[in-house]
């Protein structure tokens, strides 16, 4: 949740008008529950879809996510039909046992409205070929950030900016 690239997001974001709302996962930081593999965090994830849906119910809402927060955030997308758009960066695509059950796979993928893959183009965490691949077989916007590792060091502005522009983009704001 205090990952540099997230506020850097967040801070792009909040700066053209948009309300944020992020979270820990059950079993992060001082959040209730025990963690697992991206299943159970995907009622967290509802839980805060539906937690901004009430408190800014004029606003359009949309949901992202970073590396294993990414795949959740597919899983999501796939159960609320009425986000305006979900966005992905460096998700787990694959699944890796004991770490995360990965995204759903492309047809299992039921989410109609405009998706965003940001993979760097030095990930050593999350392959690109396959973030890219999975972006192609789900009908997904995929954007690779040359020069840019899982972190997105020294990129954080180029992501912020990639991922503002998008959803301004597809939420016609």
């Amino acid at each position: 949740m205090n990952a540099p690239l997230l506020l850097a997001v967040r801070d792009e974001l909040v700066e053209r008008g948009w309300a944020v709302l992020r979270f820990n996962f059950r079993g992060i930081g001082s959040s209730e529950g025990e963690s697992s593999v991206g299943i159970d965090e995907v009622a967290d994830a509802e839980g805060a879809v539906e937690l901004a849906h009430a408190r800014f119910p004029d606003l359009p809402v949309a949901i992202a996510g970073w590396s294993f927060g990414g795949a959740v955030a597919l899983r999501a997308a796939s159960r609320h039909p009425e986000l305006k758009a979900c966005v992905t960066i460096a998700p787990a695509v694959v699944p890796k046992p004991q770490v995360t059950a990965g995204a759903p796979t492309p047809d299992d993928f039921s989410y109609g409205g405009p998706v965003l893959v940001v993979c760097g183009a030095n990930d050593d965490q999350v392959s690109p070929a396959d973030c890219s691949r999975w972006a192609a077989e789900a009908g997904a916007t995929y954007e690779e950030m040359p020069g840019a590792n899982h972190f997105f060091w020294a990129k954080y502005e180029p992501l912020a900016l990639t991922v503002a522009d998008f959803l301004e983009q597809v939420t016609q704001r």
